[in-house]
């Protein structure tokens, strides 16, 4: 089945004149915007930009090119020769870039990113990066949990508001995984006068929103503009509540790794959709959003915390450097579950035991056979370890 590198192979050399920019291209730039294009382009500056031949070019030409296309091990590998791919054919090469910005604040736990691409409708797309390869990166998808803004939404509002002071035109705005969740947090909450210029909202399999939010008069006015698309196995996207069209994809990955937007299956202009998303996902989106609900938010902020404080004891910034020291890095990991001290473990105990308990509760919706089988294993899980005590 085809994915986003066949679409290039296939469809590259038709023009954004004969065949209008679509959601395939738009998922297309998500996965671009993932590389490191720092000192390519003056940082956050909508009066320089670049056409993506000329990125690229000067892009595999760089001294730390290698270490630069290694985008981590929670990005697809293939994402820097898919760029230059890309850059080659005559539906790319000419979409410019401009705006690029990209940074990470250890001490307010923020990663963030963006681009605007022009295109030659004279629209623009303006694209949020998704959650990197970095760990406070992964954090601050956490934090979306306990703080009312976290620093890259208030960013994202602020690239949108300057991105519609310089350039002209009409907007699409989108992203894939915490993007996502970018690209609608920032429509919904920039001016009117540039709200009014935006034609199309893409989530891809972004992380959602509490319940109330979406239920604003910010989010109601943007709702039928938001087109999202998760794979079938999704649980990023399934993270919170989300509004407007979702629409489910075929995907040839397992599990998580179907967030990949590689194994997303398109034909033509469009992915391979499907009625609903799995059963899994569905259980899981119930069953975290029931847990997440019923915990205070010093429970919540108490779990996110411990969790990444031991993440943090290894000294390590990604998610690659925990994996290439894994040995070493499990025996700190261990240490510091060991150094909690007796209430944090205890509360942690209660974090977990209440997502297990959110997610018995819902075994009730599940056939009666399947229901007994997994209700029966639980238990005996749950018998085994401490929790269960």
């Amino acid at each position: 089945m085809a994915n986003i590198s066949d679409y290039i192979d296939w469809r590259g050399d038709i023009s954004f004149n004969a065949s209008p920019f679509n959601r395939i291209d738009a998922l297309i730039l998500c996965q671009i915007t993932y590389l490191n294009f720092t000192g390519l382009l003056p940082d956050s500056d909508f009066s320089v930009s670049l056409t993506l031949k000329e990125l690229a070019d000067k892009f595999k030409a760089l001294k730390d090119y290698k270490k630069r296309a290694d985008v981590g091990v929670l990005i697809n590998k293939n994402t820097a020769s898919f760029f230059l791919k890309a850059a080659e054919s005559v539906r790319f090469r000419d979409v410019k870039i401009t705006g690029f910005c990209s940074k990470i604040d250890l001490s307010i736990e923020e990663q963030f990113a963006a681009a605007t691409y022009l295109l030659p409708d004279s629209t623009c797309y303006i694209c949020y990066r998704g959650t990197d390869d970095s760990i406070v990166g992964w954090k601050e998808d956490f934090n979306l949990a306990i703080e009312e803004e976290v620093p890259a939404q208030k960013d994202a509002v602020e690239y949108l508001e300057k991105a519609g002071e310089n350039i002209s035109g009409k907007i699409r705005i989108g992203g894939h995984s915490k993007g996502g969740n970018l690209a609608i947090y920032a429509s919904a909450y920039c001016s009117k006068k540039v709200r009014d210029r935006i034609l199309k909202i893409y989530n891809n399999d972004g992380p959602g929103f509490y319940e109330e939010r979406i239920h604003s008069e910010e989010f109601k006015a943007i709702e039928e503009r938001i087109n999202s698309y998760y794979p079938q196995f999704s649980i990023v996207g399934m993270l919170f509540y989300h509004s407007g069209i979702q629409n489910f994809v075929e995907s040839d990955e397992q599990g998580v790794m179907q967030h990949d937007p590689f194994s997303w299956h398109l034909k033509g202009v469009d992915f391979v959709r499907l009625p609903k998303n799995d059963y899994a996902s569905r259980f899981f989106h119930q069953t975290f959003n029931a847990w997440i609900v019923n915990l205070s938010p010093t429970e919540r902020e108490v779990f996110v915390d411990t969790v990444f404080g031991i993440l943090e004891s290894t000294d390590a910034r990604t998610n690659s450097e925990i994996e290439a020291n894994l040995a070493k890095n499990s025996v700190k990991i261990i240490k510091a579950i060991n150094k909690l001290d007796p209430e944090m473990k205890k509360m942690c105990e209660k974090t977990i035991r209440e997502f297990f308990l959110a997610g018995h509760s819902k075994l009730k919706k599940l056939d009666l056979k399947i229901r007994g089988k997994i209700k029966e294993k639980g238990k005996k899980l749950l018998a085994k370890s401490e929790f269960g005590k």
